[in-house]
């Protein structure tokens, strides 16, 4: 009965995630400032990967709930029997552990500070790099703090979805639902396309100044002297991983995704070396 207590934090983590990821603005062609290569590929992603990956991580949400609730009440009780013929044995709950509650607890904040930006910068926060009528350089709300709230806010948000998705007592990975191909192979893409998004915000961050510093010169030059903030601190995700990594060890589960970590292995290239310099 104590799993039902994850439905809510699962639900919040699902429903942040959205936001994040579903463009809350967007530019047209006129106000869309001209495209090097990876703005091109980002934008490609914006457009297709994004929609699949909202819908890969709803999926392993609501499938985590029905299993939750499967085992709580005999209403579901036929979601097993399909698990039981599909894969050869039925899929099995997970209790809360320091991993899911450090996971969500990142994701869910990170969430919220990425709508937070959006309420603060309002019609001109879009995806895509542009300069609308009557932009102005905002400094006000969590942008008093960093220049780059949101690109801080994402990578909390993606490392605390991969810790609460990944980590090796959680449900994805001790349930056996990944002895569905289809499944594992969609969980092997979102975590490429998660790399490939932090990756992005390496370059975008000082396009993106280049672009506000050609459009606001001096307005952009004053802001820009708010101090130097470091965006993701390298081993921040190491020392978060660590954390989890020991939580779980000691609950002697040792299981893992692919056969050796990998995911741990290519999102920690991806986040733990990340470090921008702002200013």
């Amino acid at each position: 009965m104590a799993s039902l207590l994850k439905v809510p934090f699962i639900l919040s983590s699902a429903i942040t995630q959205h936001m994040s990821f579903t463009p809350p603005n967007v530019p047209s062609s006129a106000e869309t400032i001209p495209q090097r290569f990876n703005e091109q590929v980002f934008t490609r992603f914006i457009m297709y990967g994004f929609p699949i990956m909202k819908t890969v991580y709803w999926i392993v949400s609501v499938a985590e709930i029905v299993t939750i609730v499967s085992h709580t009440t005999d209403s579901l009780s036929f979601i097993q029997a399909i698990a039981q013929h599909a894969v050869g044995h039925g899929i099995h709950d997970t209790p809360i552990t320091f991993s899911f509650i450090l996971g969500t607890t990142l994701a869910v904040v990170g969430g919220l500070i990425r709508w937070w930006c959006f309420r603060t910068l309002g019609r001109f926060f879009t995806f895509q790099l542009s300069v609308r009528k009557g932009h102005h350089i905002v400094t006000t709300g969590p942008y008093a703090v960093i220049r780059h709230p949101s690109y801080t806010a994402g990578i909390i948000q993606m490392t605390g979805m991969v810790i609460l998705h990944g980590s090796p007592t959680s449900w994805l990975r001790c349930s056996g639902v990944l002895d569905f191909f289809g499944l594992k192979l969609a969980v092997v893409a979102w975590l490429a396309g998660i790399t490939l998004l932090v990756i992005n915000i390496v370059f975008r961050v000082s396009e993106e100044d280049e672009a506000l510093k050609s459009a606001f010169g001096d307005e952009w030059a004053s802001s820009s002297k708010t101090g130097s903030v470091c965006v993701f601190a390298p081993g921040l995700y190491a020392t978060a991983m660590a954390l989890t990594r020991s939580a779980d060890d000691q609950s002697g589960n040792q299981d893992t995704l692919l056969n050796g970590d990998e995911e741990y292995r290519s999102a920690s290239i991806a986040l733990a070396s990340i470090c921008i310099t702002l200013g």
